[in-house]
């Protein structure tokens, strides 16, 4: 991705799982989103991520596999 138009096709690229509300659903885009901007103009990414749905962690996960957060970013009880 070099920009966030890019981005945000990306992230809007991903369905919807089944079992999660529209509005989960539309908050996790947007820390998507967020994560995706931090990572572009290199800023820091100060959010903790707790285990939330597959598609997600596919939306932070740049197209040759790295993540775009820090690992330190997930909950310590989370591990990749």
């Amino acid at each position: 991705m070099n920009n966030l138009a890019e981005a945000s096709r990306y992230v809007n690229s991903f369905p919807r799982p089944s079992g999660l509300n529209t509005y989960s659903w539309k908050a996790l885009k947007g820390l998507a989103l967020h994560a995706w901007d931090c990572h572009l103009s290199e800023s820091r990414f100060e959010h903790r991520i707790n285990f939330l749905c597959k598609e997600f962690y596919l939306m932070i996960t740049a197209p040759d596999g790295k993540l775009i957060v820090p690992e330190n970013s997930f909950s310590k009880d989370f591990s990749l």
